[in-house]
């Protein structure tokens, strides 16, 4: 088990078995349509919220809703972390805890259906949690020592992202089979997933294909067997104490 003391000993990271709340989340009709998805959007987030409270309050914390930006064109977004540059149809801005989902380049995936949406948008916000807790605030103090893009920083990159897809498949894990959240939207989520790594001619900041899916079936799921009784758990949310590097790649 390896340990990165400012980023994996986060005391969120350090309580076994401690995971989020199951809940009834009932979310609009989908239309690939600017306001019709800014209201789907907004009430995922809602239901994240419902989800991830009560853990937050565990730890002597209190959740704030991230903002939402979904306006029609990416180049309207005027928020505080700039134009998006990221190359990513959407992304989360610590600086004002927004994520942001511009109609026009999320349209590449929501056109698939509501579960490829959501599954962008449970993923931003497992970045919001990151930054909740205080893993967000260390990661950049870290990056910005060892420089973003050299190798050190592309690691730091794929832990951070790779966190943020299993805390999303923590809410799966938890909350599939009530309200909305369908089987059938767990699998579409899975699906999307598995194709939201690193990309042709991008730095390595997101991990592969096969492990943004790693992370988040054992958010979901937390055992090499599937027919284990296990539970959803930050503790196993931790990249920074992963048991096998390639798992990082």
């Amino acid at each position: 088990m390896r340990e990165d003391p400012l980023l994996g000993s986060n005391p969120v990271h350090l309580e076994p078995g401690y995971g989020i709340a199951a809940v009834t989340c009932r979310l609009p009709a989908w239309r690939l349509q600017p306001a019709a998805a800014q209201a789907f959007y907004q009430a995922a987030i809602r239901c994240h919220d419902q989800a991830w409270r009560g853990t937050l309050s565990h730890f002597g914390l209190t959740l704030t809703s991230p903002h939402l930006w979904a306006g029609a064109q990416g180049r309207q977004y005027g928020g505080a972390c700039g134009r998006n540059d990221t190359g990513r149809e959407a992304f989360y801005c610590a600086a004002d805890q927004t994520i942001v989902m511009p109609f026009d380049s999320m349209r590449s995936i929501a056109r698939y259906g509501s579960g490829y949406a959501l599954a962008v948008v449970s993923h931003e916000y497992g970045h919001h949690i990151q930054q909740q807790v205080g893993v967000m605030a260390a990661f950049q103090a870290r990056a910005q020592t060892v420089g973003y893009s050299s190798q050190a920083g592309q690691l730091l990159s794929r832990q951070l992202e790779l966190q943020a897809w299993c805390f999303s498949g923590m809410f799966y894990g938890t909350s599939t089979g009530r309200g909305s959240i369908t089987r059938s939207l767990s699998r579409q989520a899975y699906d999307n997933n598995s194709h939201g790594g690193d990309r042709r001619g991008e730095l390595r900041m997101h991990g592969t294909n096969q492990n943004a899916a790693n992370w988040f079936g054992w958010g979901r799921h937390p055992s090499l067997d599937p027919s284990a009784r296990v539970h959803p758990s930050i503790y196993e949310c931790n990249p920074w104490a992963a048991r096998d590097a390639g798992w990082l790649e």
